[in-house]
């Protein structure tokens, strides 16, 4: 691992907040939720629409990640959230989802290619030509997902996925001619390397 990476545990699965860790901008034990909201909305800004998140979806969200029970979410406002112990949650599709991670957080370049056939070519705002999802296209992708997951998956895995890829189209998307994308180069970056875009890493510092 690159002398800048932070470990991260493979029991968060989230690959957003799994690439937060490794750039040391949330521990990978337990973080206080207020810390959490401002840090994922500070890195939001930085993406090439400036998304604006809304801090109480993301806190509501991190009250129950670790447990729905009474007492498990007096814990959390407590002590904060425990982000690698994430895996088996609530909120863990626990394989129903992409793919792309597997259920011990090892990426799996296979699912990033299937993802990446329900694509097609995007043209970015320098004039580059790639392979990418607009939303349209993450939809179909999400549907298809859930539909493969048929006889082991939960009604609300299909709400939970729209709380994923649409969103990491609204922090980490780039502006294409036509519409907003997903890079599969960047998305195969998050994943694999566990890295933000470098565009959204300079204004970090």
């Amino acid at each position: 691992m690159p002398e800048d990476r932070k470990p991260v545990s493979p029991q968060n699965p989230c690959p957003f907040l799994r690439a937060l860790v490794a750039e040391g901008l949330l521990s990978d034990q337990y973080e206080p939720l207020k810390h959490l909201s401002d840090t994922i909305r500070t890195v939001a800004r930085t993406g090439d629409g400036t998304a604006e998140l809304h801090a109480t979806p993301i806190i509501l969200i991190a009250l129950v990640a670790n447990g729905l029970s009474p007492l498990q979410v007096v814990r959390t406002t407590v002590h904060g959230v425990h982000l690698s112990a994430l895996r088996g949650g609530p909120l863990d599709k626990k394989g129903a989802g992409s793919g792309i991670l597997d259920q011990s957080s090892r990426f799996d370049q296979s699912q990033l290619d299937r993802m990446a056939t329900f694509g097609s070519e995007k043209v970015d705002a320098n004039g580059n030509a790639e392979i990418g999802l607009n939303l349209a296209e993450i939809t179909k992708f999400m549907n298809a997902n859930f539909a493969r997951a048929k006889g082991r998956r939960r009604l609300i895995d299909r709400r939970l996925m729209d709380g994923e890829f649409p969103i990491l189209l609204r922090v980490m998307g780039k502006q294409g001619r036509d519409a907003r994308y997903l890079s599969i180069a960047e998305l195969k970056t998050l994943f694999a390397e566990r890295r933000l875009p470098e565009r959204m890493l300079r204004p970090l510092g």
